[in-house]
């Protein structure tokens, strides 16, 4: 029993000693430095004022001769617009447009309204100058416009909204008349309400003059204002990846033209069809022509009786978007 004791003694005093030389030490505690986190601040490149688009268009309006008033045979007005289109950043857009405009006729005996013998050829008729910035916000957009002509000067306000199927536009402005005896005066072009479904479109359109004077100048008869209002619908009736069409036709269906005395002034009740197309010649290259015609329809209340006449406007263009 004795023997058996010390055995044990024995073999317990070995497996320590093995114990210490096989366990390795323990490794002493480092006290890891505490973590600060840094605050990552995004840093934004400043906006940068870019070219959006460049584009020409040439428009022609041909009025008929009825009642003897003596517009040119081939074009009243030949519009030759440059349009340059830029933005900064994502919220601001700016337009410029140069516009030089001409007569044109082929009879060598035209005579004006006025009596003055215009003969043929292109005639040099006027210029437009445009500047327009425009912020947009996420469901509307609001601007300022200026106009500069020979006889003319005019700011204008333009507002538009969209809301879905619900959309409209606003084009305010105050005409500068820098003629000697003309009047400067309030001009309001608007479709405060347009409603689509699909490609097709039903608006409200309405489109006021009122001067300020006694109708003077540049004032058509003694005229002290003009409010026109149209129904139109538009829409697309063909198109594809390169190539589309639209149609659109606008009445008139009310316009009060009322005189310095008090009179109300001819009203026309016209009816007006637009044909329009654009083809992508490539994927920044767009050619975009329409040609829209006016049938006046005169109803006489105080005024002078007028025959009905025609209205024909042309335009084609291009546009490139970079």
């Amino acid at each position: 029993m004795k023997k058996l004791a010390l055995l044990l003694a024995a073999l317990s005093v070995a497996s320590v000693s093995y114990a210490k030389e096989v366990m390795p030490e323990a490794a002493p505690v480092v006290e890891e430095a505490p973590v600060v986190e840094q605050e990552v601040v995004e840093v934004k490149a400043a906006p940068v004022l870019r070219v959006t688009s460049v584009g020409q268009e040439l428009v022609v309006e041909n009025k008929s001769n009825a009642n003897d008033r003596g517009y040119e045979d081939v074009g009243d007005a030949i519009h030759l617009k440059n349009k340059v289109g830029l933005a900064l950043g994502d919220s601001w857009t700016f337009d410029l447009m140069a516009r030089k405009t001409w007569s044109a006729s082929i009879d060598d005996n035209e005579v004006l309204a006025t009596g003055e013998k215009t003969g043929s050829g292109m005639k040099s008729k006027a210029h437009r100058i445009e500047l327009a910035a425009t912020r947009h916000f996420e469901n509307f957009s609001l601007g300022l416009r200026w106009r500069g002509e020979k006889n003319q000067d005019a700011i204008f306000l333009p507002v538009s909204y969209n809301y879905g199927m619900v959309s409209g536009w606003f084009d305010p402005a105050y005409y500068f008349v820098n003629e000697s005896k003309g009047q400067d005066y309030f001009y309001l072009e608007a479709e405060p309400v347009v409603l689509s479904y699909g490609p097709v479109q039903l608006a409200y359109y309405f489109e006021g003059y009122k001067w300020t004077g006694e109708g003077d100048g540049n004032v058509p008869t003694d005229t002290k204002s003009d409010y026109a209002h149209q129904a139109r619908l538009r829409g697309t009736v063909y198109s594809n990846d390169a190539f589309s069409v639209g149609l659109e036709y606008r009445y008139q269906f009310a316009q009060d033209v009322e005189m310095v005395n008090g009179n109300k002034n001819v009203e026309n009740n016209r009816h007006i069809g637009v044909l329009s197309g654009a083809y992508n010649v490539t994927e920044n290259l767009t050619l975009a022509g329409y040609y829209q015609y006016e049938f006046n329809k005169y109803e006489q209340h105080e005024g002078t009786a007028m025959d009905d006449d025609y209205y024909g406007e042309f335009g084609l263009g291009w546009t490139y978007n970079f």
